[in-house]
């Protein structure tokens, strides 16, 4: 099955390919290219609807929420 990716979500799929400590993951904040949070949150929702990344929130007491993204693909 081939998927199609617009210009964004390549350019994310492929920052997350190289992950930030080693390949396919990395906080959000971390390997994102964009400098717009809300451009982030929709290009990954649309990665993550077309199942080629997984996100866990993480959540620290007196600290922003964090996402730990994957490549599942």
């Amino acid at each position: 099955m081939t998927i199609t990716l617009t210009a964004k979500e390549q350019a994310l799929y492929d920052s997350i390919k190289r992950g930030m400590d080693q390949p396919g993951e990395g906080w959000l904040h971390e390997v994102t290219p964009f400098d717009n949070d809300h451009v982030t949150a929709g290009v990954l929702g649309s990665l993550i609807s077309k199942d080629l990344v997984r996100s866990d929130e993480f959540r620290e007491p007196g600290s922003p929420v964090c996402f730990w993204i994957t490549l599942t693909r």
